[in-house]
């Protein structure tokens, strides 16, 4: 190891804490563990554990990349923080910033009358760095840093209980931090399927009562809508359909909007519309009652479209989905509701001239070559 000019005052036995041997001995007495506890704890035999510890403690030994490797698991902590990255000599601590700048980007900047350290930049590994690239990292820090802060009520005790928590806490990182954000992933994941085992009983507590609620409400509309509907005949069609009917104003969810606590692989997801939506007023009965008319279509072709009553957050679906073995009919559809969104949300802005090629391409997109006649499934069965 490089000389330390510390040795001319702490003697021959002296280890920099900065030290890979200085760095073990730390956190195997944070853990409050001997030499020989941590030596077994990292599978070397009782009667050398101590010893072998001893050696890298001393620094007298540096541990091979496996025995380093041991030595970090068996503390829980990060391996990282056990390298040789003594900071404490000044021209060390200089050059270790020189390489974060060339690497990570971190170079001093000026404000008002100090100077501070920032990440940003580029680096001579081409990486740009950008000042939101380490917030998350640095806000943690920050966090940690002042929920460890001693205060000047602490005791003695309370101070150094401080000191070792926000010391392990370091060691441990970024493997603590990791942790805590997958317990908080597993946390929402349980929320959302105990949310969904709700959304599914309040739909089904509801389902019949809804259906009758709306056909209700459509009895005098769907006789009017059926003698003047046209069959659909293409993917195209119902396409276009679905078109109109946002554009017209009544909202349609292309995904789900429900969370199913299991997940059903043999249908795909047609389309929702929130039941409240459907009933709010004529011009949306008559756009709802079209979208029926189409599905009876599809029945007709013998397309097993399902309609159940769905719910996500105590809100009321109807919902359609399909089998999946019948996905080429739709495969199109899928791709279309972008577009869709596109053309509607250009619609009030744009000329009638780009409109009109904007049409077009649509168009293009989904006739021709690219569409599917219903009919095909009546074929494919014969």
């Amino acid at each position: 190891m490089a000389f330390d000019i510390m040795r001319l005052f702490d003697g021959d036995d002296y280890v920099s804490p900065g030290s890979i041997g200085g760095k073990i001995k730390k956190y195997r007495e944070l853990r409050g563990w001997s030499q020989k506890e941590l030596g077994i704890r990292c599978g070397f035999s009782a009667s050398t554990a101590d010893v072998r510890i001893a050696q890298y403690e001393k620094n007298k030994k540096i541990p091979r990349e496996k025995a380093l490797k041991d030595i970090a698991a068996a503390l829980s902590i990060d391996e990282c923080a056990l390298f040789d990255a003594d900071m404490i000599p000044y021209n060390r601590m200089y050059h270790a910033l020189f390489d974060m700048e060339d690497f990570h980007g971190l170079h001093p900047v000026k404000k008002d009358d100090g100077y501070y350290l920032e990440f940003s930049g580029s680096t001579v590994l081409d990486k740009s760095v950008t000042k939101l690239d380490y917030n998350g990292f640095l806000k943690k820090w920050y966090e940690m840093r002042q929920k460890y802060q001693p205060n000047s009520s602490d005791t003695s005790e309370e101070k150094a209980t401080k000191a070792k928590e926000y010391s392990l806490w370091r060691g441990e990182y970024p493997y603590n931090d990791a942790k805590e954000t997958s317990e908080k992933m597993r946390d929402a994941m349980r929320e959302r399927r105990l949310q969904a085992e709700l959304d599914e009983l309040y739909a089904k507590r509801n389902s019949e009562a809804e259906i009758n609620r709306i056909d209700k409400a459509l009895e005098g509309i769907m006789p009017e809508v059926s003698a003047s509907y046209t069959p659909i005949e293409k993917e195209s069609d119902l396409i276009y359909l679905i078109k109109k009917t946002l554009e017209k104003g009544l909202p349609l969810e292309q995904f789900t909007p429900e969370e199913r606590a299991e997940i059903d692989y043999d249908y795909v997801h047609l389309f929702s519309v929130k039941s409240e939506d459907i009933t709010k007023d004529d011009d949306s009965k008559r756009l709802y009652a079209l979208l029926v008319c189409a599905i009876e279509t599809l029945q007709q072709h013998r397309i097993n479209i399902v309609k159940s009553i769905t719910s996500k957050d105590k809100v009321l679906y109807v919902t359609y989905k399909y089998p999946s073995s019948q996905y080429r009919f739709f495969e199109n559809l899928q791709r279309s509701w972008a577009d869709i969104s596109y053309i509607i949300e250009r619609q009030p802005h744009w000329s009638e001239e780009e409109l009109n090629d904007l049409e077009e391409q649509f168009r293009i997109k989904i006739t021709g070559e690219n569409d599917v006649s219903f009919d095909d499934n009546l074929s494919d069965e014969e």
